[in-house]
This record gives C-alpha cells, sequence and structure tokens, in this order.
C-alpha cells in the first residue's frame, strides 16, 4: 500500500494552438478536469485528488474502487467481491450523482436505473491517471455532476519522443490472475499509446448466505493517438472497449437453483476531435458515440438491457492576456434506453396468477447545452473561475446552473480554496419511460453546494482540511408501485481532513478522517455512508531495493441497511505490502488484502473478501 498523493509530478501543458512549435510551459501540478481548461492545481477553487500510476501500483487492492475508498469522501459499496456491482458515493451521494469519464468519454450507462457507472467491471492495470473532483460541477458537466466527477486517462501519447511502457502479471487467491500492458510512442508529429487489463477469478460467494463461489472475468482495452497535420490542426481519437463476464447472487440467498445467476456486459466507445486555431481562438470540435449492452440471467430468463450516448461538441478557448482567459461552447447529447420487462399477470378479483408478458421498451431523450467559462488571475495568489450553463431536456425543458470559485496563495505553502455551485440531476431514461414503474411526469432534482478548505505545505509534509455542504431539492425515488418525485430537502455535510509527514528519509506517514452528516428529506441518514471514516498509512524503504506499505481504514457509525433494515458493524481493515526491485525498472511485490481476516459487510446480506494474498511482478521501460 503506498500513501494517497494529493500532487503528481510535474505535468507540461502544450497548447494544441501552433502544436508542431508548440512552447512548453511548466505549470506543475495540473488538474486537467476541475475547469473547461486545465490550470495548475493550485489554481484550482475545487477540491480535486490526484492519483497517479505509481499510487495504483502498489496499492493493496484488486480493484480502483477498493483503493479510491481510501480517498477524503469517497465511500464504496458492494453486492460482493471482485466484479460484483459496485458503487462509489462523493460526500454521501452515490454513482447516480458521479458521472465519470474514462479519457474524456462519459461511460455512464443510460440503461440503469439511475444513470450511472459499475466499478465492478473496471480493472486496475490499464490506469494511468484518476482526478477525483468534489462538489456540484454541473456548470462545467451538465445533469448527474452534483456530488462530483471521476476522471480516469490511461497512458497519455503526448509526451517525451520515443517509446515507453508499463506492464505487470499477478496470481493471487480465490484462483485470481490478471494481466496489463501499457505502451505509448510519440513522435515528432504524431503519438499513439495502447492499454490492456484483463484479470480473471474464481471468486467468492456473493451472498452472505450462500457458499457457492461466484466467479468473474473483465477485460479493459483502450487506444489513443492523435496527428498534427499542420502547424494548426490536431486530429486525434480514442477508442474503449471493456467486457465483463460473471455470476451473481440475488437478494437473499444463492439464487434459483438449478438455474446460474449470470450476467455479462460491453462498453464499447469511440471519441474523435480536431483541434484547429483560427487566429485569437482555439477551437475544439468533437464526436463522441458510447454503447453499454448488458444481460442478466436469472431463474432461466435472461433480461437485455442497451445504452447509448452520442455527443456532438464544441468548444473554443480565448485568452486576452496571461492573466485572463474564456472558454465557450455547445453541445448535443442523444440518450437511448432499450429493454425487455417481463410483467406479471393476476386475476383482479381471485389474486391468481395468469402468466406473464413481455414489454418492449425503446426511448431517447436529448439534451442542448450552452456553455462559457472565464479564469481570471488578477495577481500571483489569487485565481478566480465563473462558469455558467443552460441545458435543455427534450423531457422536461431547461435548466441554468452556475459556479463561482476561488483558491488565493498566501505565500507561505498555504492555499486557500472555496467554491459554490448549483447544479441538476435529470431523470434517468428508466426512471421516465419503464412500462411498469416509470413516470414520464418526472422533472429535474436541484442541488446546492458550497465547500471552504485550507491546504498548508511543509518541508516534510502537508495537511488540509476542508468543510463541505451539498443540498438536494426534490429527490427522486422509488414510492408505492413505480417512481415519483418526494418533496423536500436531503442534505450531506461533513468535514474532510487529510496530511502527510515524512518522519526520515525512509519513512512517511499520512492519513485522512471524514466526518459526514447526511439526512434525507425525513431525516432519515443517506445509505451506506459511514459518519467516520479514518485511514492511517505509512511506506518505508528498508533498503534500497526492498519497501514496504501498511494502511489500516477504519468505518464507524454506518447507517442501517438491508431489509428489513437493521444496523451495520463497524469494522477495521489492515492491507500491507513489500515489494523488491529484482532488475532495473523491475520488481516482484507480495500484498496481502484484510490481514486480519475481518469479517465485514458494505452492503447488508453480501459478503465482502477475507484475507487474500497476491503475488505479481511488475516493470517499465
Amino acid at each position: 500500500m503506498t500513501r494517497l498523493r494529493l500532487s503528481a509530478s510535474a505535468l507540461a501543458l502544450i497548447s494544441y494552438a501552433g502544436l508542431a512549435q508548440a512552447e512548453v510551459v511548466d505549470l506543475g501540478v495540473l488538474t486537467l478536469y476541475a475547469n473547461h481548461t486545465p490550470i495548475a492545481l493550485k489554481d484550482s477553487g475545487s477540491t480535486v485528488d490526484v492519483v497517479n500510476r505509481e499510487d495504483l501500483e502498489v496499492a493493496p487492492t484488486t480493484n480502483i474502487a477498493d483503493f479510491l475508498a481510501t480517498v477524503p469522501g469517497v465511500s464504496v459499496s458492494s453486492n460482493g467481491g471482485t466484479g460484483s456491482v459496485t458503487n462509489i458515493r462523493i460526500r454521501g451521494l452515490d454513482g447516480a450523482y458521479v458521472p465519470v469519464l474514462i479519457n474524456g468519454i462519459d461511460v455512464t450507462d443510460p440503461s440503469i436505473t439511475t444513470t450511472q457507472f459499475n466499478w465492478g467491471v473496471l480493472p486496475m492495470g490499464a490506469v494511468d491517471r484518476i482526478e477525483v473532483l468534489k462538489g456540484s460541477q454541473s456548470a462545467v458537466y451538465g445533469s448527474e455532476a452534483v456530488g462530483g466527477v471521476i476522471n480516469i486517462t490511461t497512458l497519455d501519447p503526448e509526451g517525451e519522443p520515443g517509446t515507453r511502457g508499463t506492464w505487470g502479471v499477478e496470481m493471487g487467491g480465490n484462483a485470481t490472475k490478471s494481466a496489463n500492458f501499457s505502451v505509448a510512442h510519440t513522435g515528432e508529429r504524431a503519438g499513439i499509446a495502447f492499454s490492456g487489463a484483463h484479470l480473471e477469478t474464481m471468486g467468492i460467494s456473493a451472498s452472505a448466505a450462500g457458499s457457492e463461489p461466484d466467479g468473474y472475468s473483465g477485460t479493459q482495452l483502450t487506444l489513443e493517438g492523435y496527428y498534427d497535420a499542420t502547424d494548426w490542426l490536431r486530429l486525434g481519437g480514442s477508442l474503449l472497449l471493456i467486457e465483463a463476464k460473471g455470476e451473481f447472487d440475488p437478494f437473499g440467498g444463492d439464487g434459483f437453483a438449478p438455474y446460474d445467476q449470470e450476467f455479462t456486459a460491453q462498453t464499447k466507445a469511440m471519441r474523435f476531435y480536431a483541434q484547429f486555431d483560427l487566429g485569437a481562438v482555439e477551437n475544439e470540435l468533437s464526436y463522441t458515440n458510447l454503447t453499454h449492452e448488458r444481460t442478466s440471467t436469472s431463474a432461466g430468463r435472461t433480461d437485455p438491457f442497451q445504452g447509448t450516448r452520442k455527443k456532438v461538441a464544441y468548444q473554443g478557448n480565448w485568452a486576452p492576456n496571461e492573466r485572463l482567459s474564456f472558454s465557450f461552447g455547445a453541445d448535443n447529447t442523444r440518450e437511448g434506453f432499450r429493454t425487455t420487462e417481463e410483467e406479471w399477470l393476476f386475476d383482479p378479483v381471485t389474486f391468481a396468477f395468469l402468466g406473464t408478458r413481455l414489454l418492449d421498451t425503446n426511448k431517447e431523450v436529448t439534451t442542448n447545452g450552452i456553455f462559457a467559462e472565464a479564469n481570471w488571475q488578477p495577481n500571483e495568489a489569487l485565481s478566480l473561475t465563473g462558469s455558467i450553463r443552460h441545458d435543455d431536456h427534450s423531457e422536461f425543458g431547461g435548466f441554468w446552473s452556475g459556479r463561482v470559485a476561488l483558491a488565493y496563495d498566501f505565500g507561505n505553502e498555504t492555499v486557500l480554496r472555496a467554491s459554490i455551485a448549483n447544479g441538476f440531476r435529470a431523470p434517468s431514461l428508466y426512471q421516465l419511460h419503464s412500462q411498469l414503474y416509470g413516470n414520464a411526469s418526472l422533472t429535474e432534482e436541484t442541488s446546492r453546494s458550497f465547500e471552504i478548505g485550507l491546504e498548508h505545505g511543509y518541508a516534510n509534509g502537508f495537511a488540509r482540511a476542508t468543510l463541505f455542504y451539498t443540498e438536494i431539492d426534490d429527490l427522486i425515488g422509488f414510492v408505492g408501485a413505480g417512481y415519483a418525485q418526494i418533496p423536500g430537502t436531503s442534505k450531506t455535510r461533513g468535514i474532510e481532513l487529510s496530511g502527510e509527514y515524512q518522519a526520515t528519509d525512509r519513512i512517511t506517514v499520512f492519513g485522512n478522517y471524514t466526518y459526514s452528516d447526511t439526512e434525507d428529506a425525513n431525516g432519515n441518514p443517506l445509505p451506506r455512508t459511514p459518519k467516520h471514516d479514518i485511514t492511517l498509512g505509512l511506506t518505508a524503504d528498508i533498503t534500497d531495493a526492498l519497501s514496504m506499505g501498511l494502511t489500516i481504514q477504519h468505518l464507524a457509525d454506518r447507517p442501517q441497511d438491508g431489509f428489513p433494515a437493521r444496523d451495520m458493524d463497524d469494522y477495521t481493515l489492515v492491507n500491507a505490502s513489500v515489494s523488491y526491485d529484482i532488475a532495473p525498472n523491475t520488481e516482484m511485490y507480495l500484498r496481502v488484502e484484510n490481514l486480519t481476516n475481518e469479517s465485514y459487510q458494505t452492503t447488508a446480506d453480501y459478503n465482502a473478501m477475507g484475507r487474500t494474498a497476491f503475488f505479481g511482478v511488475r516493470g517499465s521501460f
């Protein structure tokens, strides 16, 4: 295990105008997604946690979601072991409020009950960098971005000229095997990068009441590239494929014997763009096409689901001087949803079961958006950002969202950050158009959020504290026999604390703590968000070749869960790793998850892994 790094190694921002002879401007650590254009991390008014490949490589977890659970303000719940349905929450708000992007592509699934991303199907090895952006971001990203946004990138085709890459193989408990490989080549006017990862496991029983293991296998492939056709024109694109197949347990047990409970999932996506400089304004035109296809087989019946998203977007950037810049643009997004639902028929008088019939649903919605953003740095210390966006949804009409953020550098490695924003979440296609449970009269949920934080850097570490508050009106919930708007306001509020201290040249200690106070309109806590979440750890270079890491995570005061609802126990996880350099740029490692074999559940009635060891070898070139 390694510490969560809140900064990255220095990156260079290269303007996409005048690409072949572009001047490299070193801005230090960048956040690529907090605004419409990349900015230095110290100038971001929103809280952003940056995770790099070296953090992920030495993490004591099999999947990315479990690693992100150690980030301040992030919690995770799963319906079983590796490959099971997994939900990430930011500051108490679940995946329906947290869009996920991979290489700039929104990979949330429009066919899921609430449009979101299933983290259980994403393997660890092919990821190069993650940005966890917190707080309402609808002014930048539109619908769903109420809790925050998680942006994932694979190996970048743009970098120093030449060829570079990484690789790794691993095996461990529950007959788990995985491998990953990434390679990038950057030339004078072009670059290309490929990343791939595969994992398969016999698994554990997803159901806490079951005994039969639920296996899983998954693969992720990405391909990115660009070509500088002229000094003012860049053409580029990215391709994404995620395939997954596994077994699951329905609520209450091992399922419906003698039938198998299985799922398949495939995500295919492409994004193409043209970036061009017409003088004072830098421009980008892009087209994105995504398809999610899933099947769920249970009790001898297979249900198909398909979600699609097509997006055309334009963005312009204008910087009249080095302290002031503007971004503006428009986009058109079409989301589609197709499924077959099974309706059970009963005699209205005797309630005798009469059989079933199949209902086919095929619906689409369109959202047209316009946006603008201004970034102003009146002096070296102060950075101000204002963003505004209007979305026109074909089902419920228009909505304006805005955000104002500031960062102030006191000059002694102390930075104050603050932001205030409103946001919205459109009802999902399923909530609107399911023939069994949908409600075409639903409108958007609306939200307001605020945060203020202070970060101070020391010669041998840092400390950071952030207060946050979000409220959401008119939540959409399942009421009676279908979805409905629930009057009232839900709230999440709390504080995030994090820090790091380099005790010696070889030992670093780190930790973070999140206090979350959440409640719905009736005063009940929001599901599966612990009130207290603390992570402590250390990394140590025992010799020049031998290193180790240890983390301890404790979750306490968890909301009731399950049916019927019942108290959830506190739990403590201990993870450890040790690695040894066996050759230049090559190391072998051993890691153990849940070292103390803690018995716990992140979701009521579903298992989590006990003590599990993994051995692997990884390298770079």
